[in-house]
């Protein structure tokens, strides 16, 4: 049997992470970044990274392309549409019958606002925003051009991705940089990255054409609180509170707090066999903090 191979669009928080756990399985793994200095430092770890510049598939793309297995994009879309697809649309569809696998990261922001209800895969998609229409354009998009290669291609639908390096609550304490604002009955779910990269491979070993999987943890939390709990890790005191209304916000942040939705995941527990190792926040947020006092852990 040949050895799988990866290619991800978008080595980034999400993409190296996949990367890591697929080599530890044997596999080849190569992807698209735009820092050249990255690229370089990917490479040294054996990730075949190439600098995505100027769109124009070069040879050592194509070359990558053709030894693919299994394909991830994560690059979001522009007011073009998905930037892969409008580059490289007819050179993935000559790898039709060596793909095994698409996998597509797109949100749970194509859902809207839904007063917060337990929403499932069945929900209508109503994005309220342009880049969530967009998102919900370039799934559809993907999933032709799976269809047309006869390419099990699956959409991932994901919240906010958090994990270590930089990327929680934790970090926005400690550099200052958190705000805790309070908007009653507001809540949203969190996905941990080692869960979602644990989703992802899952994925390849199930394909199944077509298929849209909402990748989020077991229980949506009030942001504030999930600050208030972080900062109790850290033994910090949080910060004062701020009410939704008179807070200084970005067009976008105060998109975030407009909408509300608790979003199941019972589709990849049932479908993909799928434990998570951080089933809500709280697991999650303390495995970051062991990890400042041990980074073994």
């Amino acid at each position: 049997m040949p050895t799988p191979s990866l290619f991800c669009f978008g080595l980034g928080y999400t993409g190296i992470r996949l990367a890591y756990l697929a080599m530890t399985r044997g596999w080849r793994v190569a992807g698209t970044c735009r820092d050249p200095e990255k690229a370089g430092a990917l490479r040294s770890l054996g990730i075949r990274a190439i600098p995505f510049a100027d769109g124009r598939p070069g040879q050592e793309l194509k070359d990558a392309l053709f030894q693919t297995t299994h394909l991830l994009e994560s690059v979001p879309p522009g007011e073009d549409g998905d930037p892969v697809l409008g580059c490289y649309a007819r050179q993935l569809e000559t790898l039709s019958g060596s793909l095994k696998w698409i996998g597509y990261l797109s949100t749970t922001g194509v859902y809207g606002d839904c007063g917060g209800d337990w929403i499932d895969e069945s929900r209508t998609p109503n994005p309220a925003t342009r880049e969530n229409r967009r998102r919900l354009d370039a799934e559809s998009a993907w999933l032709d051009l799976g269809a047309r290669m006869d390419t099990p291609t699956q959409v991932f639908r994901l919240p906010g991705i958090y994990g270590p390096e930089g990327r929680s609550v934790i970090d926005a304490l400690e550099s200052g940089r958190a705000r805790r604002i309070l908007k009653p009955g507001q809540v949203f779910n969190r996905i941990h990255v080692y869960d979602l990269v644990e989703v992802l491979m899952a994925s390849m070993e199930r394909p199944d054409a077509g298929r849209v999987y909402n990748v989020a943890d077991d229980e949506p939390a009030p942001a504030d609180e999930v600050l208030s709990y972080a900062a109790a890790l850290l033994d910090l005191e949080p910060p004062p509170t701020e009410p939704f209304e008179q807070a200084d916000l970005s067009p976008f942040a105060r998109h975030f707090y407009n909408e509300c939705k608790r979003v199941s995941n019972d589709r990849i527990k049932r479908e993909l066999e799928v434990q998570l190792r951080y089933p809500t926040y709280r697991e999650g947020l303390r495995a970051i903090a062991r990890s400042r006092l041990d980074p073994r852990a």
